[in-house]
């Protein structure tokens, strides 16, 4: 199994790979809304939320938003390793903004 820095890479990245959505992402205008927001994904039998904000992947400091791709690494982890159903896991970024300037501009 490949982890780190493999993951990390693909962190960095993770705008220009995107595919499908594979995570739910949560803003601060969401507040007051997040459970209708849970509520929406299209699985209804949830155990176990993967949840980043982004600021601090595995050395690589704060990658906004793209650091969802540790998350989805990590359900993978808890499904392959753990046992865990993939569609009982749900990854899941709270977009707080960045200080990444690179990622500003």
């Amino acid at each position: 199994i490949m982890y780190t820095p493999t993951v990390g890479k693909v962190c960095k990245k993770f705008s220009e790979v995107f595919f499908q959505p594979r995570a739910l992402y949560i803003t601060s205008a969401d507040k007051g809304r997040i459970y209708d927001i849970l509520k929406n994904w299209p699985e209804k039998h949830l155990k176990l939320l993967v949840v980043t904000d982004g600021e601090r992947v595995m050395g690589l400091g704060d990658l906004g938003v793209q650091g969802i791709g540790v998350a989805v690494a990590k359900s993978c982890l808890y499904t392959s390793m753990g046992g865990m159903d993939p569609a009982d896991v749900l990854p899941v970024c709270i977009d707080v903004g960045t200080n990444n300037q690179t990622l500003l501009n």
